[in-house]
């Protein structure tokens, strides 16, 4: 058969034009692919791309140990260096793109000189026994991760989806391995489908393969000065950048997850910390000659640092916006519309900054400037956290789930929350970059299960908009894999905000000026996720305001039975409550918070009992 040369199939620049075609789902080795996207590969015609292509596509699907690319078809390859290079562009871009070569190596292959116009390549398949078996664990793995996919969405919706799935079912990868075959799979869409966890290349190539499964092209990006590597996804007849990886900041945290690299302009994506100038595709195509667009730059997901999911026809989305409170977390189901970048909101509900505040563990009086809120969606029940208890929001009744019991709140508070097999998971740590305990919640068999519902003030008004960005500026540094974000935040009068970033601790400093002061820095340690905090001077902590009118009486605080005073009554409700046996509305809550920390604990249940003592004497 000859001799074989392992060759390493690393991209560089080449061909300046890439034309389009149309995308079809790889599901049987007989499918037959369109690879006219591709263009003109190196020295390749775009012809000679096309036919080869589909040789290796072919041979892959039929998981060949030799896969014989070229012939007389292809006015021969001749075995130029040049001609070598163009292969190994077009077969990694046949690899990261279609599920037929998720099990089978792109960085390494080895090759047969070519004769008579054709070559031969050895795949180096990464699972040699039970390959079979192996790879149709794989393809319903793959089933599943698409399956929530619905084929009348626009791309743009689409993208979104599997941009949002992979970010909260999967983690970065920081682990050393052994062997360099462990270290391997880190670096590939089946490493991250196995461990649930990969690095930068691994998020690319699988929302790359799950992108062409639902009818959306896309290509990797790599940059060597940065060693990193995104998409870049065709929607409509333009080019988007996607970077997943650096869109997972809050590693090992479900739920939580940014878009500040969805769907983005080159600009954009340079001001998120893309500073490298060597954006070249998996083909060898230079990203600078594709005039990405910015025509989804103010889309709706825009400062949501938690996952979208569709919901009741629409898209559900928590966000913050400039005018309210920096920590108000507001519940909108998003009617999007791709052709206009332009999307209807509907408030279903808003959690104020007593229920959204994420206090800095441990460090009393400092809170972060974001709200953690994150939701789980199962049928049309939304659970979300807040830093203490998960509730269940339907149809404008919120069920209360549980809370943290005594043992967990040593390790923190929620951050991060998904479902999966009628299960909720959710997650406790002290910062929203820190490690987190798992905790899993049997979910009842259906929301009519749940104990007790209450009335919730919701806000029903629609409104017509074109989404814009939230008046927060980011400053972003990137070194490495991951990214460090700096965010300065606006507050309101009478209020001093420091904010410091570091690679590793967060740090806050209360002044006693009336004056709003704002500091960022920005530190350059490679992948870590920096958090802000927030301060308030003593006068100006937030406080619960109590509206009296000529036809009400005031309302109490701790008088949670309502009949206008303190009793043994309450004392027995807040002490059901502390022992899981009551249910207290959100209005109920802030009048059992007699301490006013946000939090209803045994020190409310004491000072509930000192009132009732002092009133009785």
């Amino acid at each position: 058969m000859g001799n074989f040369f392992k060759k390493s199939a690393a991209a560089a620049a080449c061909c300046l034009l890439l034309s389009q075609g149309a995308v079809y789902p790889a599901n049987a080795a007989e499918t037959t692919i369109d690879f006219s996207y591709l263009g003109a590969v190196g020295s390749l015609s775009a012809e000679q791309t096309q036919k080869i292509a589909e040789d290796i596509y072919q041979g892959l699907a039929e998981h060949q140990e030799i896969i014989k690319v070229g012939n007389s078809r292809t006015n021969y390859i001749n075995s130029t260096s040049d001609d070598m290079d163009s292969v190994m562009k077009i077969y990694r871009s046949v690899v990261s793109a279609w599920d037929v070569g998720i099990l089978t190596s792109r960085r390494t292959i080895s090759y047969q000189v070519p004769h008579n116009g054709s070559m031969q390549l050895a795949p180096e398949y990464l699972e040699t026994e039970n390959y079979n078996a192996v790879y149709q664990n794989i393809m319903q793995e793959l089933d599943t991760i698409v399956s929530g996919v619905d084929m009348n969405w626009s791309d743009a919706e689409k993208a979104l989806y599997l941009h949002d799935y992979l970010a909260v079912h999967y983690d970065y990868d920081y682990t050393e391995y052994e062997t360099s075959d462990q270290t391997e799979l880190k670096h590939t869409a089946y490493g991250m489908l196995k461990r649930e966890k990969a690095v930068c290349e691994a998020y690319a190539w699988l929302y790359d393969v799950v992108l062409h499964r639902v009818g959306v092209n896309a290509m990797l990006v790599e940059s060597e000065s940065i060693a990193h590597g995104w998409n870049l996804v065709y929607i409509d007849g333009n080019w988007y950048h996607v970077d997943i990886t650096w869109d997972d900041v809050y590693n090992n945290h479900p739920g939580m997850v940014q878009h500040d690299n969805f769907l983005k302009s080159d600009e954009i994506m340079t001001n998120t910390g893309h500073t490298s100038t060597d954006w070249v595709l998996t083909s060898g195509h230079s990203v600078y000659d594709l005039n990405v667009s910015d025509f989804y730059a103010d889309g709706f997901w825009n400062n949501c640092i938690t996952a979208i999911q569709p919901y009741q026809g629409g898209w559900f989305a928590i966000h913050s916006y400039p005018e309210s409170s920096n920590t108000t977390a507001w519940f909108d189901l998003c009617s999007f519309d791709a052709d206009t970048c332009t999307t209807e909101i509907q408030h279903l509900n808003s959690l104020d900054a007593k229920w959204a505040r994420w206090y800095v563990f441990e460090k009393e009086g400092y809170y972060y400037s974001n709200t953690y809120v994150t939701p789980a969606i199962v049928g049309d029940v939304i659970y979300y956290t807040t830093p203490e208890a998960v509730f269940a929001w339907k149809d404008q009744q919120v069920t209360w789930l549980f809370n943290l019991d005594s043992e967990q709140l040593q390790n923190g508070y929620l951050y991060g929350i998904y479902e999966k097999n009628n299960k909720l998971y959710y997650y406790v740590s002290t910062a929203p970059d820190s490690e987190p305990d798992e905790y899993v919640y049997e979910l009842p068999e259906s929301a009519a299960e749940t104990e007790t519902t209450t009335e919730t003030t919701t806000t029903t008004e629609s409104t017509t908009t074109t989404t814009e960005s939230t008046a927060t500026t980011t400053e972003t540094t990137t070194t490495g894999k991951k990214k460090t974000t700096t965010e300065t935040t606006t507050t309101t009068p009478e209020t001093t905000v420091t904010t410091t970033t570091t690679s590793t601790t967060t740090t806050s400093t209360t002044t006693t000026t009336s004056t709003t002061t704002t500091t960022s820095t920005t530190t350059t340690t490679p992948e870590t996720t920096t958090t802000t905090e927030t301060t308030t001077t003593p006068e100006t902590t937030a406080t619960e305001e109590t509206t009296v009118t000529e036809t009400e009486p005031p309302v109490i605080s701790g008088d949670l039975d309502g009949d206008n005073q303190l009793s043994v009554n309450d004392v027995i409700i807040v002490q059901k409550y502390l022992l899981g046996g009551q249910i207290l509305s959100q209005e109920e809550y802030q009048l059992a918070d007699l301490t006013d920390d946000g939090i209803v604990n045994i020190y409310d249940f004491v000072a509930l009992k000192k009132i009732l003592l002092n009133e009785n004497e």
